[in-house]
């Protein structure tokens, strides 16, 4: 009985938000959120990042995500007499509902163009298509109809299992762009400014494990748009404060493709680096869910998410981030019932030589992370 209400609590989910994952540290320039940030830091870098949601239950829903990007400055002139680097990657997430359902998604990702225009503008542009394979272990489900006033009685009699207990998509293309905007006096004040747009889910895949082709079982289209604003904190105001961020993100998905029935998530973030002997980053996303249908608006406050990351040199050529996040419930869920979602990640940065250019440190070459 409880892994068949868990399995409607999952359909009801994947209803709402069309089976996409969501991860509350969003600002850690995923590929898995717009393939145009393969190689933006320009740094190649590996990430393992953990999600344990819902602790408070006791069949777990996780999510783990490996990715790998590289990147490469070409060394020719660009557009606006500035520079082009080319940036690839992959990851893969795998994902499970307890020993029900289980998930996998390889994102690829064989170009990404960054390009550096003048007035301290740079353009990035990114494709990826994702590759996925679900399963669906059928034993494992219990019915209504398995259970009487004694118990269960390990026969079914209504429950008919769908025609296929696996599927696979093969052709799941997405696109984004990022433009980000360089201080003209990075030197003194280290502003920088990005604004992002993408696309999943061009094709519409099928995401369910019937053979119906209907529109209701295809992956409806996700737009995201995500900003962030980051400066410097002068000395003379701290020492040890050495940087502030603002980020944001907005998802926006229409289900059966119908104006009247829209799906949005809506996450503000705010962080300061204290920086000495190594870097310590404090912020606090809160994140909001919005659901607009044709005769029941809602708009629901969902978590508040302390966040806290440590940044220090492993070695010389190698940075090491390490992050951790805790999503405090505040919607109808209750964190007496769920009790927290937690995210832990650490990040490997093969630092690359201080002539190279990319859209997270300007032309300038100074590491915000690392220097």
């Amino acid at each position: 009985m409880k892994r068949s209400l868990l399995l409607l609590l999952y359909l009801t989910s994947l209803l709402a938000m069309g089976q996409d994952y969501s991860f509350s540290q969003f600002d850690l320039n995923l590929m898995y959120s717009n393939p145009a940030f393969a190689g933006y830091e320009n740094n190649d870098r590996v990430l393992f990042h953990r999600k344990n949601q819902w602790v408070g239950i006791a069949e777990k829903f996780n999510s783990n995500i490996i990715e790998i990007n590289m990147s490469q400055e070409l060394r020719r002139p660009g557009l606006g007499q500035g520079r082009v680097m080319w940036s690839g990657g992959i990851y893969l997430i795998e994902d499970h509902e307890n020993t029900v359902i289980k998930k996998y998604q390889l994102g690829i990702v064989p170009w990404s163009f960054h390009y550096q225009f003048p007035d301290n503008f740079f353009l990035s542009l990114g494709i990826k298509n994702v590759i996925s394979y679900n399963t669906l272990n059928w034993d494992n489900l219990i019915f209504s109809d398995e259970i009487d006033e004694f118990g269960l009685t390990g026969e079914q009699t209504s429950a008919t299992p769908p025609y296929y207990l696996k599927y696979t998509n093969w052709f799941d293309p997405s696109f984004g762009f990022i433009l980000t905007k360089h201080s003209q006096y990075q030197r003194k004040t280290n502003q920088t400014t990005h604004l992002g747009f993408s696309i999943d889910h061009l094709n519409g895949v099928v995401q369910g494990f019937y053979n119906n082709q209907n529109e209701r079982s295809r992956q409806p289209l996700k737009y995201t748009i995500h900003a962030e604003h980051l400066g410097s904190i002068p000395d003379f105001l701290s020492k040890n404060f050495r940087y502030w961020k603002i980020f944001l993100r907005n998802e926006m998905m229409r289900l059966n493709g119908e104006d009247k029935n829209i799906i949005q998530k809506d996450e503000f973030g705010l962080s300061t680096t204290l920086s000495n002997k190594l870097q310590i980053e404090l912020g606090t996303v809160y994140r909001i869910g919005r659901n607009y249908q044709e005769d029941n608006n809602r708009i629901m406050s969902e978590s508040i998410i302390p966040i806290l990351r440590i940044r220090l040199k492993a070695s010389q050529k190698i940075g090491m981030e390490i992050g951790y996040s805790y999503d405090f419930n505040i919607s109808a869920l209750e964190n007496k019932n769920a009790i927290a979602t937690n995210e832990i990640n650490i990040n490997f940065y093969f630092i690359k030589s201080k002539k190279s250019i990319c859209p997270a440190n300007g032309k300038w070459k100074s590491n915000k992370k690392f220097k």
